[in-house]
């Protein structure tokens, strides 16, 4: 029973180290062979107990029932030792290998690395050579009087290092005299301001100062003694009040207010800059006509500059129309809480010599204009977070565009409201003359 253990122990092994098809093939015929001699064994036992006769042992000779295990454990010894002798085989074939590329590795690598090393080096001196001709150039270009820079082949650190000194040196020279030519300009581009400023303020003060002047020495004279009528005293009620406007320009613009923001429905605001402009308007046969949401457009904003914005931006369109036309206001939401309030008229539109400079103080096409209007409105919507802009839209006139951050979105879905404020012509706006992405063109000012 024990050997009948051992036996089918060792043949799990035999089993598990099993990996070619050959030895598959041995280990399960060495298991039924060995099934085989169980039940012949197991046979004859009966037999013998059955006709009480004893085993002839020449039977046994000849066909014992252990021969089915013995033949397949030959074959599978054969076929192991073969296994072993080949993987001995390769192992020395490895090992030879091995030792070979070792001694190879031992002779190779030190030359191997020297000549990297030399190769490393040499490309390392051309990198240096050819950063100081580099240098040498710059040098040259920052200072055409700066004495020669030599540049050796083996390429000296030190030598590199004594030029980027001499560069950086230079480099700060002319960064210093650059910096001072900026202030030189920048000094000159004030007094320029300056001059226009002083003499804007001579021609808008002169003239009312004449016209109020001439009244005055009129009433003096000793040859007529009446006393100013009240058409004289309109004259010149209208030409301080000409002076007061120009000079709160003046001080508005060197020092704006901050503003006092609150939300605001801008409909409110836009209803009392067309409040302010709508008697000039009528007397000029203007229509303004405004197109905006139903639903009330909240910013955070100071009520009164944006609405001295818009008048600012309505007198201009009312400026370029002196015989008629149409000006239009369009307010409504924008995609990422943002507002449009749009300004468009129906007169020449900008001029190409005023554009490059429409924002700039001082600079205006009108005889009587100081130039400051423009100006200070974009430094007002800036402060506010937002932006003015000028185009031309296709219907042939202005666009002032202004964007700012809604505090509170309007709600959706809502038609839009078409208000038109009766400004003494009549009609109405044809169809679609202020729809959203037909009055911005290319951008340009006025």
């Amino acid at each position: 029973m024990e050997d009948e253990q051992n036996f089918h122990r060792w043949l799990h092994d035999a089993r598990e180290a099993a990996r070619t098809p050959d030895e598959v093939k041995y280990v399960s015929a060495i298991e039924d062979g060995f099934g085989k001699y169980q039940a012949e064994l197991a046979q004859m036992r009966e037999e013998v107990l059955r006709t009480k006769k004893p085993v002839d042992f020449r039977v046994l000779d000849r066909g014992h029932p252990i021969r089915h295990v013995v033949d397949s454990c030959r074959d599978l010894l054969r076929v192991s030792s073969q296994r072993m002798a080949d993987t001995f085989q390769e192992s020395e074939e490895v090992s030879r290998q091995a030792r070979l590329a070792m001694v190879l590795l031992g002779v190779g690598g030190p030359l191997g690395g020297v000549l990297c090393g030399y190769g490393i080096a040499r490309a390392l001196s051309r990198s240096i050579a050819q950063l100081s001709v580099r240098v040498q150039d710059i040098s040259q270009r920052l200072d055409q009087d700066l004495a020669s820079v030599s540049v050796t082949a083996d390429g000296d650190l030190g030598h590199l290092d004594q030029q980027l000194q001499e560069v950086v040196r230079r480099v700060a020279e002319v960064a210093e005299r650059v910096q001072r030519q900026q202030r030189d300009m920048l000094r000159a581009e004030q007094l320029s301001a300056v001059g226009q400023l002083a003499a804007s303020v001579a021609h808008e003060v002169r003239n009312p100062l004449t016209s109020v002047k001439l009244l005055v020495e009129a009433a003096l004279r000793s040859n007529n003694r009446k006393p100013l009528s009240t058409d004289d005293l309109e004259v010149i009620h209208g030409e301080i009040h000409r002076l007061e406007q120009t000079v709160q320009g003046f001080l508005d613009f060197a020092r704006l207010p901050s503003p006092q923001r609150r939300v605001l429905d801008l409909n409110c605001v836009v209803d009392q800059a067309v409040d302010l402009v709508r008697a000039r308007a009528r007397q000029q046969g203007v229509d303004i006509q405004c197109r905006r949401a139903g639903a009330p457009v909240m910013a955070e904003v100071d009520g009164n500059q944006l609405c001295t914005v818009l008048v600012n931006l309505l007198i201009n369109a009312l400026d370029a129309m002196p015989h008629g036309g149409r000006a239009y206001i369009d307010l409504e939401m924008l995609p990422g809480d943002k507002l449009q309030l749009a300004v468009l008229d129906t007169g020449p539109g900008v001029s190409q010599e005023i554009a490059g400079r429409l924002f700039v103080p001082f600079a205006s096409t009108k005889p009587t204009g100081t130039g400051l209007g423009l100006s200070i409105s974009k430094r007002i919507i800036e402060e506010h977070g937002g932006s003015l802009s000028a185009g031309c839209w296709p219907g042939g006139g202005a666009a002032f565009t202004i964007i700012l951050p809604a505090a509170i979105a309007s709600p959706k879905g809502q038609p839009p409201r078409q208000d038109v404020v009766d400004a003494g012509a009549g009609g109405t706006a044809p169809a679609g003359a202020v729809a959203a992405g037909e009055r911005h063109a290319d951008v340009v000012g006025r």
